[in-house]
């Protein structure tokens, strides 16, 4: 028996079930039409398009109700608009929330679209026996472009706006809200920790005013008690970061100074600009008072070593101004301005491909009647019922063979001579075209360049504070500066979501070669019955789909973290707006640049994996081929009756009934392989079959 030859892990062929269709569902289809209808369509792949259609119209509602809301507010300040503003903490919370929310909407809303552009390449059976009289052929069960050429030009024009549609999703939605950081300038005092109960202490030498009033107002903090005493390694922690937003005015406390209420000024901090002086680095440092005076390198550098030093209580800092050596430190309090904005026109954009969305799939839940063919089991389910003899004679030649001959020739029929079967397994690759391959390491290739770009930026830093960066931090070694980078909100957050659009394109390809390369039994789309399965939700074997899938959440997660958005609102002593050393430019983490490299490789390699697998058994490989399936589709053909008048008309039903696949019993030397309600063999190695 060939099912004793072919177990779970060849092809697409097998078609499981333990019952024919029965008399008693016959009847009780007919004792109740209307819930048979109902069934049907709740069954079957209109429902979810219906149900794609209600959710992208739930989700636009959502973001015009956001919009509105938003505005209503009256925060606009010309093309932003803010939601929240205060608190670092509560804004970095909230846009992790919101974030969340915009993540899970788009996904919905894109695999409502994917599932859609679907529907709309899945060929007809018109569309078939079209492309079938013409030479050609179609892909079933898999996403393609090439039956875009085949399909209706308005089915054809509403895929393309469909996908056009899902650019500006991948690009602008998750930056439609964004947070911006308050940065500010400090200034470093040296002196004694008694600041508080000194009477007129001062800053010893020549001092600017702004210094001045920056130290008075410190000492009347430490008078109301509102400094924070820190040992000297929170004290490093907290002030060796790039952008300060919760420490102000901080004190050294040392016993390295001239008289009890005489304080030094060690040195002022300002805001760091990366586009300040590129080469051989930016001018100044987010932290340079840590650091030696005219440092080698970047004071990220210098870090681990003075950590130690904190440890052995013998943290020492050198300044023109003298030497201190630091027994711990008082810092001030800044007022936090933290904000959580959004952008009116990325907003715009999103509401408008969300209207365009909705429409599209509007249009087809409503005025598509036809059924398109989803799955092979629905292409299979169509030929039995009713065979396409233009493909008789072919039972044995692979879809790739297909696609070769009818490539240059047009119907033809010397290439309709008998096939010798071999039992050797095929590897699953064979199932996917050559082309396809090519798109798949083309798009890996750019993937690559784009981490070693990344990269490159990282190893070229001098210093190794830029690898010890957290997951998605703002680094001062790790953000992109040059001259000709843009410096707008919209050209960042295109540039930092690109990545995204790239592993989009990846997993779409991935997604569909992995369907072609472990597809299992005959499923079909719309109402199954009997011996017949419903297709499977996620398209995949779940034993596939899941791993898939977790695993391209958490690539997508490394890659939000691998290159981001940054936006700082600089201010200056005096805690007023500073604009003019604002930034927005887009931050990496080579760490994690790492990671997603690894994860990203080892999808890669497991899919390549699994093309070297083979199949359990010589079956020939169909793959997506609508001509190599047709040919599979006819059990009542026998080649050695040729010329003779045949009966090629399958029995009524046999759609419905359990199908095995291999050699039917026929009269002569010629052997045919087909799908059968009835007993088939295992082809033998070497004979001829047509």
């Amino acid at each position: 028996m060939v099912s004793d030859a072919l177990n779970h892990d060849q092809e697409l062929l097998l078609i499981s079930g333990n019952e024919c269709l029965s008399q008693s569902l016959g009847q009780d289809k007919e004792d109740h039409p209307k819930r048979g209808q109902l069934r049907k369509w709740l069954s079957g792949w209109k429902f979810t398009l219906s149900l794609a259609s209600a959710g992208c119209i739930i989700f636009l509602s959502f973001n015009v109700g956001f919009l509105l809301w938003a505005v209503a507010r009256d925060r606009l300040k010309k093309t932003r608009g803010i939601l929240y503003e205060g608190d670092c903490d509560q804004v970095r919370h909230q846009s992790t929330g919101l974030h969340l929310l915009i993540n899970i909407l788009s996904t919905t809303l894109l695999g409502a679209s994917n599932y859609s552009m679907q529907c709309l390449c899945a060929p007809t059976r018109e569309d078939i026996d079209n492309a079938h009289l013409r030479g050609n052929w179609l892909d079933i069960g898999v996403p393609s472009l090439r039956n875009l050429f085949h399909v209706s030009r308005i089915r054809s024009l509403m895929w393309i706006c469909l996908a056009l549609s899902s650019l500006p999703l991948h690009l602008v939605y998750n930056s439609t809200i964004f947070s911006t950081t308050a940065a500010y300038p400090y200034n470093v005092f040296a002196g004694h920790g008694s600041l508080g109960n000194e009477t007129a202490p001062f800053l010893a030498g020549g001092v600017s005013n702004e210094d001045e009033r920056a130290f008075q107002r410190l000492y009347q903090e430490a008078g109301s008690g509102y400094l924070k005493r820190l040992d000297t390694s929170e004290c490093i922690n907290a002030y060796a970061i790039t952008y300060q937003t919760k420490y102000g005015d901080l004190l050294l406390v040392t016993e390295d100074v001239n008289t009890t209420n005489q304080y030094d000024m060690v040195g002022f901090q300002s805001v760091y600009d990366p586009y300040a002086g590129l080469q051989p680095l930016p001018l100044g440092d987010p932290y340079e008072w840590l650091c030696p005076p005219n440092p080698n390198s970047s004071c990220s550098t210098y870090v681990p070593s003075i950590q130690s030093q904190a440890e052995k209580n013998n943290w020492v800092v050198y300044r023109n101004s003298g030497t201190y050596r630091v027994d711990s430190c008082l810092s001030g309090r800044l007022p936090e301005h933290c904000k959580l904005q959004y952008s009116l026109p990325l907003t715009i954009v999103v509401i408008v491909v969300n209207f365009i969305k909705s429409a599209i799939m509007c249009y087809m839940a409503v005025k598509t009647t036809e059924p398109p063919m989803l799955t092979t089991g629905d292409a299979i389910t169509s030929f039995l019922k009713l065979p396409d003899k233009r493909t008789l004679g072919r039972c044995l030649v692979p879809g790739t063979e297909v696609r070769r001959i009818f490539s240059r020739y047009n119907v033809p029929r010397r290439h309709c001579r008998p096939s010798a079967y071999d039992k050797t397994p095929k590897p699953w690759y064979s199932a996917v075209s050559h082309r396809k391959w090519v798109v798949i390491l083309i798009l890996w290739l750019i993937a690559i360049a784009i981490c070693a770009f990344l990269l490159r930026l990282g190893l070229v830093e001098d210093g190794a504070g830029v690898w010890d960066a957290d997951f998605g931090s703002i680094n001062a070694q790790a953000l992109i500066k040059s001259d000709n980078w843009p410096r707008s909100l919209i050209s960042n957050t295109i540039i930092a979501n690109i990545p995204q659009v790239i592993f989009s394109t990846l997993y779409f390809v991935f997604n569909s070669s992995g369907y072609a390369l472990t597809r299992k039994g005959v499923r079909v789309s719309w109402d199954p019955q009997s011996a017949q399965r419903s297709s499977y939700f996620l398209s995949l074997p779940y034993r596939y789909a899941i791993p898939l899938m977790a695993f391209s959440a958490i690539l997508h997660w490394l890659i939000s973290q691998s290159l981001f958005l940054v936006g700082i609102e600089a201010y200056d002593q005096e805690w007023r707006r500073s604009p003019d050393r604002d930034l927005m430019t887009c931050g990496y983490t080579p760490v994690v640049i790492v990671s997603s490299m690894s994860v990203g490789a080892f999808m890669f390699i497991c899919l390549v994996g699994l093309g070297f697998r083979k199949f359990a058994s010589g079956m020939f490989v169909a793959g997506s081929c609508s001509l190599a399936i047709a040919a599979a589709c006819h059990p009542k053909y026998d080649p050695n009756l040729k010329g003779r008048n045949q009966e090629l008309d399958p029995p009524e039903g046999i759609e419905f009934m359990p199908l095995k696949w291999g050699a039917a019993p026929v009269q002569g030397e010629l052997g045919h392989c087909t799908f059968s309600s009835k007993e088939v063999y295992i082809p033998e190695s070497g004979h001829l079959y047509q």
